[in-house]
């Protein structure tokens, strides 16, 4: 996810406001320039973008596996995801909501997923810590019981924030027990860019 971010945030440019409140423009999300390029032939089995825009698709952090309801306030979505043969998989989300309180109501309800619904085994949970990003932003990894102890294991790492009504989203697989510093930067990168979108902080 780090490559493929770091590649995103160059190509991507600065965007303009859509005309259409709360409508993600073309281009908008770091890594979407470099998802819309053709594959050069001798990576097409090796390597996967796919971009959907279906609001119905739920967030890639769903630890309770639940379809999104109706009502929930969403009015445009974005994901991108890059697989590879290696194998490897990161993902970049951007939901935009009708309004901030939808968006908060969204954060709150993936904060209470993840205390709700555990990971499969006794051995394992999910960690989260607070992060400063935008007006709200959460690091989630897995972790694993040491001696008694709850440490950071290797696996997915996410981090979920919402600035005013949008709500992002960045996934990667990390090999290493650290929970999500590489994620944190296109965070941060997207907590400025998505005011671009009319409507998003309040203008």
């Amino acid at each position: 996810m780090a490559a493929a971010l770091v590649a995103g945030t160059v190509l991507a440019g600065t965007g303009v406001a859509d005309a259409a409140v709360g409508k993600i423009p073309k281009n908008f999300l770091l890594t979407e320039v470099e998802a819309r390029k053709p594959l050069p032939p001798e990576d097409m089995d090796e390597a996967w973008w796919t971009i959907s825009d279906r609001l119905s698709r739920p967030l890639e952090l769903n630890p309770c596996r639940t379809k999104r309801k109706r009502g929930d306030g969403r009015v445009s979505m974005r994901t991108i995801t890059y697989l590879t043969s290696a194998p490897h998989e990161s993902a970049e989300q951007l939901v935009v909501h009708r309004n901030a309180t939808y968006a908060h109501a969204a954060f709150r309800k993936l904060q209470a997923d993840l205390k709700r619904c555990r990971l499969s085994d006794s051995e394992h949970r999910y960690g989260t810590r607070s992060v400063r990003v935008g007006s709200e932003a959460m690091l989630v990894g897995y972790q694993s019981l040491d001696k008694g102890r709850w440490v950071p294991h290797s696996g997915w790492r996410y981090i979920v924030a919402r600035r005013g009504s949008a709500l992002f989203l960045y996934k990667a697989h990390v090999e290493t027990g650290k929970l999500g510093r590489p994620l944190t930067g296109p965070a941060k990168r997207m907590a400025v860019k998505v005011c671009r979108i009319r409507g998003v902080c309040g203008s």
